[in-house]
């Protein structure tokens, strides 16, 4: 069949979208399927990633998530290309929706992706009536003919704004990408991958090495990703004289954050809200590194506390190190999590999830041919 990904996120924006949107593409391909990405144009090299791209204008003429796209350029290419279905990722960004809108108008199939939570997303007496000040927004998703979730944390919070069902299929990684034959330990080096903002917990990074400091000095964190956090956490691991111990990767490119993931004895991942899944998680256990991380979102519904990593509660930054340094120091521990992990992450292979959701794309074709 004929397939359109939407998105507001893709290269040259880094993140879980764009990532999820790209291999899904690929996997889709892999399938037999013709796979068309539109999103919003920007200075980037489309044959990268050797998928077929196509960019459409926007109000302001740039990339911002929040830019309205010009309409008529969607409705153009939807009418030349004629797709089976039209599938929008990010249920609160104005391409995936407006996508949604152009698609319903053409009588095209179409499938919705929401990957987000916000702050506070399961207290009923904010986001229930938020959500009809929000009517726009609510109407444009339930055009929508069907509704994914990629955690029942992200299905919690869509459901303020729609009545319909909502299927739950999980991110997905490209497994054989991160494995290796053999992990090695070297009981120091811990990795956090991800955008240097503020609900990543980024600013908790530094305390957490320093409590693990106290029970491994010989340990190292390297910190990988971009953000408007970067310069400032360069500068207290300065003055906290972390410098020689914070390691800062601005933007690797794949194969480097591949290696990086191979090298690490330990992923942390302190996010403090706003995680509806994290696909740095399933990369994490697809190369064998033993995961803590903070419990909230969607992350306890990946992680398994005390068997394929550890999970500690909000604002406990010593009890974090104190796993950290724990898996550090007991390698038959921290082997013995990996593997587990390593077994559980085959489920949310590109392989098995790419079907699950080519079954969504065959169901509503088939319903509405009823």
């Amino acid at each position: 069949m004929k397939v359109v990904l939407c998105s507001d996120y893709f290269y040259p924006k880094l993140g879980g979208i764009t990532t999820h949107v790209e291999y899904l593409a690929k996997s889709l391909e892999k399938r037999g399927h013709e796979v068309v990405v539109l999103t919003k144009k920007a200075e980037f090299d489309d044959r990268i990633h050797g998928l077929n791209v196509v960019r459409v204008g926007s109000l302001f003429n740039s990339s911002n998530p929040l830019d309205v796209p010009n309409t008529s350029e969607i409705e153009y290419f939807f009418s030349s290309f004629k797709p089976d279905v039209v599938h929008s990722h990010h249920a609160f960004s104005p391409l995936s929706l407006f996508a949604i809108s152009v698609a319903k108008k053409l009588g095209i199939a179409t499938v919705l992706t929401t990957h987000s939570i916000q702050f506070m997303y399961d207290f009923d007496l904010l986001w229930r009536p938020s959500s009809y000040v929000l009517y726009p927004i609510r109407q444009m998703i339930n055009e929508a003919d069907r509704i994914i979730a990629v955690s029942r944390a992200a299905k919690t919070f869509i459901r303020y704004f729609t009545r319909k069902d909502v299927t739950v299929i999980p991110n997905g990684v490209c497994v054989n990408e991160f494995a290796l034959s053999r992990k090695l330990y070297d009981g120091r080096s811990i990795l956090f991958v991800g955008r240097l903002v503020y609900r990543k917990g980024v600013h908790l990074l530094l305390d957490l090495m320093q409590h693990v400091l106290h029970e491994v000095p010989e340990a190292n964190l390297t910190v990988a990703g971009a953000g408007y956090l970067a310069k400032p956490l360069r500068y207290l691991a300065k003055t906290r004289g972390l410098r020689e111990k914070v390691t800062l990767v601005l933007k690797p490119e794949r194969q480097e954050l591949i290696e990086l993931y191979r090298r690490s004895n330990v992923f942390v991942m302190p996010s403090i809200y706003g995680e509806s899944f994290g696909i740095v998680l399933l990369e994490a256990m697809a190369s064998k590194t033993p995961i803590v991380a903070i419990n909230q979102g969607g992350i306890g519904e990946v992680v398994k506390h005390g068997e394929t990593g550890f999970l500690v509660n909000k604002g406990e930054v010593e009890t974090m190190a104190h796993h950290v340094a724990r898996l550090l120091r007991d390698r038959g521990l921290a082997k013995l999590i990996a593997d587990k992990a390593y077994k559980e992450v085959r489920r949310y292979d590109w392989s098995v999830i790419v079907r699950r959701i080519e079954k969504v794309y065959e169901d509503v074709l088939g319903e509405r041919k009823l």
